[in-house]
């Protein structure tokens, strides 16, 4: 019986050794598929709030803002122009560069190295918007401010255009009032 018992007494170890050994595998199947859904979800997550980052608006919008603003600075332009003595009836046409931009908080991280004796300098800056979170999961840039088109070009057609005295002065208001050469600004007269 002795070699009955020894050999149920192998028998049983072996089982025990088979459960350990499947139970180890359940195990690390179990943990790559943990992992393997860990993953998924995180591209899923980064995709995501990659998409959801919302500009302040959309492209028409800002086109038509640019067009608001040129419409704007032309008439309060013009009605300047229009004051200065001598210029009479006018007429005026300015072009601008590009649409308004919206400049953005960032926030910035600055490494300096520096090295005595060699005179090596290496500084690197990195930026980065930041973002406010909606409460619908959404993020958006934080804007500080906006940065209007320039003027390109200013056309002043008036009633007094050819008379260079009139026209110098129309220029240099001109030049003041939108920051530009007194060469982008054309002034001339008005036909009757």
């Amino acid at each position: 019986m002795s070699g009955e018992a020894e050999k149920h007494e192998e028998e049983t170890a072996a089982d025990g050794l088979h459960k350990r050994e499947r139970l180890l595998k359940l195990i690390v199947i179990v943990g790559l598929a943990g992992i393997a859904l860990i993953f998924i979800s995180s591209l899923f997550h980064q995709q995501n709030k990659a998409s959801s980052v919302q500009p302040p608006s959309d492209d028409n919008s800002v086109w038509e803002e640019a067009a608001a603003y040129r419409e704007q600075l032309s008439t309060e332009l013009g009605n300047m122009v229009a004051s200065i003595e001598g210029a009479g009836r006018t007429k005026l046409m300015l072009t601008i560069d590009g649409t308004i931009r919206s400049i953005y908080a960032t926030d910035s991280d600055i490494q300096t190295n520096e090295r005595s004796g060699g005179g090596e300098h290496q500084n690197t800056e990195k930026k980065s918007c930041i973002v406010i979170r909606r409460s619908d999961g959404s993020e958006q840039a934080v804007t500080i401010g906006q940065m209007m088109p320039s003027v390109k070009g200013v056309l002043v057609v008036c009633e007094g255009g050819d008379n260079e005295e009139v026209a110098s002065r129309i220029r240099s208001a001109v030049s003041a009032a939108v920051h530009l050469s007194e060469s982008h600004i054309c002034v001339l007269k008005l036909s009757d």
